[in-house]
């Protein structure tokens, strides 16, 4: 199967050519991709009518006009809400299929590991649970009306880039790809997914579209997938004819997304003129592309969605977009209880997001790399500028805007921006990068451009209070601006709501909830340390006390409220493990201690201190759980904990999935700035820490004498003290 840009059918005035569509018929084609739209107008035009053929619906069906268009899949990860995240693909599923499209390319579950990658945002988290909770909700959002297909992507690694860079070759042990990478796209099959997409990178030296390993071992015989895959864009061989054998041979590929050219047809022509010994391999990707159309009843129905037409852009569907953009704002810094601002107080607002919406949205939104200028376009779009005047009035705050997207400003626009902030308590800087998607967004700097900075310490110097406002697809260096500012807010692209959800939360109507799904780093050096490294990674500084910090300007988890939520000792279930239908359950009371009603996460994390297997993590988050407490109230919250969970899997391929653990001491950890100090015999006890040992005997491995005793003071595997780990990544 493949598929071809539907400009191939065009003519030049952009109308349907009979001829193409018959030369084109003969070939089979399996689906047409894009629109003549998604670079730009056609005649003065952007967008038909509800009739868009793209299907990489990936927050929101970006593509149908006057459709809600929801935050990046990192605001569904913000928002820690996978029951928002679920409604968010019903609601992008039934859309995408109004405009008569079956097919959504989405979601992206691959983890995040690498700030500087331009798809970050288009990632859930770093964390691999939580990429399986959200893929998970949003597969069967997306999948609910049973005449829609979702499509797990990239399979697999592809995030793990060393440069940052997109399309970078990766180098990954079988054991990080299996415990890191693997787990997302094991929920999603588990979820039903119908469809799969493959990276366009090489992995340890093998294109991933040739893979065998990948393709055939992992994904068909151990994980069972049967549904259709397709490639993505790359090339990899010397002439068509060379490709298809590859994908034939060395791999399970059904379908080419090169939608440029024929070249998968003709390819496939030839070598079956050539080698008709291909027709039976060919027979496996068509049943598997039958399969797919049976499922979604395109043979009874070739063309659906027609009485969903009334249904995009409701009310409803505007509520629950703006919902998720609530839940996923991540309130980062709140000195002196700066925010919520009374309604009265008297504000500057400024910077070049402040009435912007494309700039809030990102990539992928109506066109590929995005608008900053159009938007028109978004038609449910509200900025923060608008949603102040409404929210407090126009006469409640000025606005002045001298900065631009790469920091440059004039002498002139800078003092008048001054001015306005000497006159006002509060300045609201709205700040953060203008859109892009994929390849052409890649930087080899993470730092916030430096004028943008300087703008903002500008405007402090005045001694009005700054609340800084970011919207941004990965986290920027601020360099020492956080210590300058009084408040920051992190809207990340939760885009056409989130202008109102911002203004709320600035104003206080709405109680901020969400918590940063990735690390948030301080320095250059350290920006690839997520906040489940291995105890073995180290940062450059060095402290007195013999201790190296890998200090992030903000962890993993972070995310602050306007009330205060306290934790009661945790309690486990049972403290030894002896068999296998045994499981944990951990219990913690949390009370809203404030006056304000709250929504707080809670959140489990395991941690095994020594592994005969592979460098132990500082920390893994196994389960999460949202809640929502009034003033004074107290809810116990319960966690079971499973051999599924405190076990690995094992580092092999094409051999079956297994899963095995170790009989030693875990820890579990409520919280994620809980530092349990694992490594020190002499700490005290921390009452929301608990330990529980695992003696079964019936799933141990490894071939050491002392299992679990793997790092020690005189290991011959690692030589290193434990002292100079015990305090990776706590903040000073």
């Amino acid at each position: 199967m493949t598929q071809i840009y539907i400009n191939q059918l065009l003519t030049e005035d952009n109308k349907v050519d009979d001829d193409k569509v018959r030369a084109y018929t003969k070939m089979r084609v399996g689906s047409y991709l894009t629109s003549p739209f998604n670079n730009g107008p056609v005649n003065g035009t952007y967008m038909w009518t509800a009739d868009e053929w793209r299907v990489d619906s990936v927050h929101g069906a970006i593509f149908v006009k006057d459709a809600v268009l929801f935050g990046q899949q990192i605001n569904g990860g913000a928002s820690f809400n996978p029951d928002l995240v679920y409604e968010q693909g019903r609601i992008t599923g039934r859309d995408t299929e109004a405009s008569g499209v079956p097919w959504v390319f989405g979601p992206i579950l691959g983890i995040s590991r690498n700030p500087l990658w331009a798809r970050t945002f288009e990632t859930f988290s770093e964390d691999p649970h939580i990429n399986s909770v959200m893929g998970d909700a949003i597969i069967r959002g997306l999948q609910s009306n049973n005449h829609t297909a979702a499509c797990m992507k990239h399979w697999i690694v592809y995030p793990k880039t060393p440069s940052g860079h997109d399309k970078d070759a990766v180098t990954v042990s079988d054991y990080d790809m299996m415990n890191y990478f693997f787990p997302p796209f094991k929920a999603a099959v588990d979820a039903g997914v119908i469809s799969a997409m493959e990276n366009y990178i090489s992995i340890n030296g093998v294109p991933t579209v040739s893979n065998t390993k990948l393709m055939n071992a992992l994904l068909r015989d151990d994980l069972g997938f049967d549904g259709m895959m397709l490639t993505d864009f790359h090339r990899t061989a010397r002439n068509e004819t060379e490709a298809t054998r590859i994908s034939l041979t060395r791999a399970s590929v059904d379908m080419s997304m090169v939608a440029q050219d024929t070249s998968f047809y003709n390819g496939t022509k030839a070598l079956l003129e050539q080698s008709p010994q291909f027709r039976e391999r060919l027979k496996e990707s068509a049943r598997r592309v039958v399969k797919m159309k049976l499922q979604l009843g395109l043979y009874e129905t070739p063309v659906r969605g027609e009485e969903n037409l009334a249904l995009i852009g409701n009310d409803d569907d505007i509520s629950a977009a703006l919902e998720l953009a609530r839940e996923s704002i991540v309130l980062l810094q709140n000195n002196d209880s700066t925010l919520p601002l009374k309604e009265d107080a008297s504000v500057f607002l400024t910077g070049f997001i402040a009435d912007n919406i494309g700039r809030m949205c990102g990539g992928w939104t109506i066109a590929w790399q995005g608008y900053s200028d159009q938007d028109h376009l978004l038609t449910k779009g509200i900025t923060v500028k608008s949603a102040m005047e409404t929210l407090v009035g126009n006469d409640s705050f000025g606005f002045f805007n001298g900065l631009h997207p790469n920091g440059s400003y004039t002498e002139a626009d800078l003092a008048t921006a001054k001015e306005l902030a000497s006159n006002a308590e509060y300045t609201i800087a709205v700040i953060g990068k203008d859109t892009y998607a994929e390849k052409p967004g890649d930087i080899d700097d993470l730092a916030l451009p430096a004028g943008q900075i300087e703008y903002v310490k500008e405007l402090a110097s005045t001694g009005t209070k700054v609340i800084l406002v970011l919207f941004e697809g990965r986290p920027r260096l601020l360099g020492d601006l956080p210590e300058t500012v009084h408040a920051v807010v992190n809207g990340l692209l939760a885009c056409e709501l989130v202008g109102q959800a911002m203004a709320e939360i600035i104003y206080g109507k709405v109680n901020p909830s969400g918590r940063m799904p990735i690390t948030y780093p301080k320095d250059q050096a350290n920006i690839q340390m997520t906040y489940n490294h291995p105890v073995t990674s180290m940062c450059q500084t060095q402290e007195s006390d013999g201790a190296y910090y890998c200090e992030n300007q903000w962890d993993f988890g972070t995310g602050l409220s306007y009330t205060e939520f306290t934790y009661s000792e945790v309690r486990l279930s049972r403290n030894v493990v002896t068999s296998l239908a045994e499981d944990v359950v951990v219990s913690v009371d949390v009370t809203n201690a404030g006056s304000e009603a709250g929504k707080e996460t809670v959140m489990l994390f395991l941690i095994q201190p020594y592994n005969s297997l592979n460098v132990p993590e500082m920390k893994q988050l196994k389960k999460f759980s949202k809640i929502s407490l009034e003033p004074g109230q107290t809810q116990n919250v319960n966690f079971t904990l499973t051999s599924d969970d405190w076990s690995v899997y094992y580092p092999q391929v094409g051999h079956g999935i297994k899963k095995v653990a170790e009989d030693c001491e875990y820890v579990v950890a409520i919280k994620p700035e809980t530092d349990c100090d694992v490594y020190n015999e002499t700490a005290v006890a921390n009452p929301l820490c608990a330990t529980f040992s695992l003696n079964t005997g019936e799933y141990s491995f490894g071939t050491f004498e002392e299992p679990c005793k793997t790092i020690s003071s005189s290991s011959a595997l690692y030589e290193f003290r434990p002292s100079e780990f015990r305090r990776i990544n706590s903040s000073k």
